[in-house]
């Protein structure tokens, strides 16, 4: 199905499965949808029981079916679809008998382009109500916008002169004090004129890369109207310089912020970067908690609560979770006689401390 939002100004695409119990008929089913999931470009979620698990991990009793598994990940790999991080329950299905057994069989996957649209996104389990299937319910939205701390930008030693303009005011800032005071300040003030630098002259990587964008596009509908002239040729070509730089310092940003240092300098991997950016911050994020027998879901007061508890324990005693009983400890070792080494006779140097406690014996 295709759905528009007028909201976003945004289409895409649900397909809603219920995978084949005979074995005969899977291999089918995975061809099926392999024909529906369309371009990658195009945002979609399909979700559903799909009557198959995905990792060893989705199935504790009974055999896995490996074949299964197989299916499931060749899909996932060939069309770039990727289930969201789980919340609550880790199985959705349960034959209901005196041994049951567990398995995950409802999911939901989307693909690159939804998580781009949508970077948060988690399952999230309903209470199982009259069936032996757990409901799954997909959040997506945008993580939540805090004030972003300062943070020194790789991209910014990109720009043409960024080395002298930084020890220059180094040099013009002048404070009088300890050493320490000094430095704190030096770097105050370079923070602050950074800040201001970075908003003012450098600019949004997004931004600029729009206008050149918007550029190039107003030079390809002249082409295509009378064709260019030599300085719109040179001025095309001019602009086609700038995007790659841009490309360059978009790439820069998001491999800042994955974190990601085994990657070669170079790799066009932007929107890879991008999804692991995202992905992190999926798995940092906290959808609720349970606060005296109740559920706390608004973002606001799920900090506020951490706040009045760390408030709460700051500056007192922790107390240690590791008690030592000694004596049960040594309940089962053998005693040693230590007594020989306040004798005399220790003090002549043996040539072994065994000989030293022989003698003791034998005195």
């Amino acid at each position: 199905m295709a759905f528009f939002s007028k909201r976003f100004n945004f289409s895409w695409r649900c397909t809603s499965v219920y995978g084949p119990v005979d074995r005969s008929r899977k291999q089918a089913f995975w061809d099926e949808l392999r024909a529906v999931s369309g371009e990658s470009m195009v945002p979609m979620v399909i979700c559903g029981d799909f009557n198959a698990i995905f990792a060893l991990e989705d199935k504790v009793t009974g055999v896995p079916n490996l074949e299964d598994i197989r299916c499931a990940n060749a899909f996932l790999q060939d069309y770039a679809f990727f289930e969201p991080s789980s919340k609550g329950r880790r199985f959705t299905w349960t034959n209901g008998q005196s041994n049951p057994i567990w398995v995950k069989l409802d999911r939901f996957l989307v693909n690159g382009a939804w998580a781009e649209r949508f970077p948060r996104l988690t399952q999230s389990s309903l209470p199982r109500l009259g069936s032996d299937h757990v409901p799954i319910r997909l959040e997506a939205g945008s993580h939540l916008v805090c004030p972003k701390p300062f943070r020194f930008e790789f991209v910014w030693t990109t720009a043409e002169g960024f080395s002298e303009i930084v020890k220059n005011w180094w040099k013009e800032s002048s404070f009088s004090g300890c050493g320490a005071f000094i430095l704190s300040k030096k770097l105050s003030n370079l923070k602050v004129k950074l800040k201001h630098w970075a908003k003012f002259d450098f600019g949004s990587i997004k931004l600029r890369k729009l206008d050149l964008l918007r550029q190039l596009e107003e030079l390809d509908l002249i082409n295509e109207d009378r064709g260019l002239s030599v300085s719109e040729q040179q001025q095309e070509l001019a602009l086609i310089a700038c995007l790659e730089e841009i490309r360059k310092q978009e790439e820069i940003y998001w491999k800042q912020r994955s974190r990601l240092q085994w990657l070669k300098d170079g790799d066009e991997n932007t929107k890879f970067f991008q999804a692991v950016a995202n992905g992190r911050k999926n798995r940092n994020f906290i959808p609720y908690i349970s606060k005296d027998g109740s559920r706390v879901e608004n973002l606001y007061d799920i900090g506020k609560f951490f706040e009045a508890h760390f408030r709460l324990i700051f500056g007192q005693k922790r107390q240690s979770r590791i008690n030592i009983d000694f004596e049960k400890l040594f309940e089962y070792k053998n005693s040693v006689d230590l007594t020989v080494l306040d004798s005399r006779d220790f003090d002549r140097k043996p040539k072994s401390l065994n000989d030293g406690i022989s003698k003791a014996h034998e005195k």
